[in-house]
């Protein structure tokens, strides 16, 4: 198989699992260098890699990059210079330097909304817009419909009996992708024990309600035996600070929340930030 085939069947399956990893590429070659232009390897988060775009120091060098960007979640262009002359920055004696591009390559992330009611159908459509895959739950046959959710991925209906608090088994394909919204009529509590006890847990789990209403339901968790650090992990009251009333509102402000962890971004409106910069420094 070609060196771009394996590279490239490698990462689609990473993306599928919903695995966040680098792409380094070589852009531009300059003087003498190990690999040339359009050279690849692929960057696990544990420093793992798949191909090579020059091995040694440089190689070395590029995973040390590609993590960082993976952390930070944004891609990023880096100069390597091959001096013949004893330098801290050089990464060997070819005498060249080369361009590398390592691209954040990000998996398509999920949005599992549980409770399908007024607030789940403008969340259902904004997350779609932005290249979610949408998962609509509820208990009730007449909320879950394909009519109220039709660009959803998947709109399925649970057994819920309120007598004996039971609920059906929720079918959830968790991940670092995952990312799961809380709002049903009144069985928060058990969808919420189950989310928790999946493995790998999801990247995000929002609750749907007030502070009083969540420190009831954490109590009640952790006396289900599910340990505390989990439990505090739940966002509740969800969403960010918009002055958010009305459902819409409401889904704009989770979305936002959401967007804002997808790209690690800082939160910040675009004018303080750019009222926060130096005198004549523009933006890049």
């Amino acid at each position: 198989m070609h060196e771009f085939e394996r590279i490239s069947l490698e990462a689609v399956q990473a993306l599928n699992r919903g695995e966040r990893i680098a792409l380094a590429t070589v852009v531009r070659v300059r003087g003498s260098a190990p690999r040339h232009d359009g050279a690849r390897m692929l960057v696990w988060p544990d420093g793992r890699t798949l191909g090579t775009i020059g091995g040694a120091t440089l190689e070395l060098r590029v995973i040390g990059h590609a993590i960082e960007a993976l952390v930070a979640r944004r891609s990023r262009l880096e100069l390597y210079r091959f001096s013949t002359e004893e330098e801290a920055e050089s990464v060997g004696l070819c005498g060249g330097e080369v361009e590398i591009h390592i691209e954040v390559l990000e998996p398509n992330s999920t949005l599992v909304i549980i409770g399908a009611g007024h607030v789940a159908q403008p969340l259902a459509s904004m997350a779609h817009e932005i290249g979610m895959r949408v998962a609509v739950i509820d208990d009730r046959a007449d909320y879950a419909t394909r009519e109220r959710f039709p660009r959803a991925a998947s709109v399925e209906v649970v057994d819920y009996d309120p007598q004996t608090d039971h609920l059906g088994v929720l079918r959830l394909e968790t991940s670092a992708s995952c990312f799961i919204v809380v709002a049903t009529w009144g069985w928060d509590e058990p969808a919420l024990a189950q989310i928790l006890a999946a493995d790998p847990p999801p990247a995000y789990v929002g609750l749907v309600g007030s502070p009083t209403k969540f420190k009831v339901i954490r109590e009640r968790l952790i006396k289900r035996g599910l340990p505390s650090s989990r439990v505090d992990s739940i966002r509740s009251p969800i969403g960010l600070d918009l002055g958010a009333e009305t459902p819409a509102e409401i889904a704009l402000s989770i979305m936002a929340q959401i967007l804002l962890l997808r790209r690690n971004a800082g939160g910040l409106s675009l004018d303080a930030q750019r009222l926060a910069r130096p005198a004549g420094q523009e933006a890049g």
